[in-house]
């Protein structure tokens, strides 16, 4: 399947989305991998954990909503691509550690 297959059903069948939409970034970043020969990679999608949407305030199990997928990256090495949902950060982030 493409990368853009493969995030579709995720968001769909685990998340209950109705569809995804790639951002321009996304998108070209999904067509690079894809000419580098990486689009058989499995996906891991990188989310927020406060809930099945990109957005945290939605509790429960949500339905019917777009998911947007910001950023795409690949970790090559350990073999997976990871599309970035809404507006989470790959980044590690030591805001809610206030003993560092």
């Amino acid at each position: 399947l493409p990368i853009v297959e493969k995030i579709r059903i995720v968001a769909q069948k685990v998340y209950g989305a109705q569809d995804i939409e790639l951002s321009p970034v996304a998108q070209s970043q999904v067509d690079c991998y894809t000419w580098q020969g990486f689009g058989n990679l499995p996906v891991c999608m990188a989310k927020t954990h406060l809930s099945l949407s990109h957005q945290p305030e939605r509790k429960g199990v949500p339905t019917g909503f777009i998911l947007p997928i910001s950023d795409v990256r690949a970790s090559i090495g350990a073999g997976f691509i990871y599309p970035l949902v809404g507006t989470v950060s790959a980044e590690y982030s030591t805001q809610s550690l206030p003993f560092l």
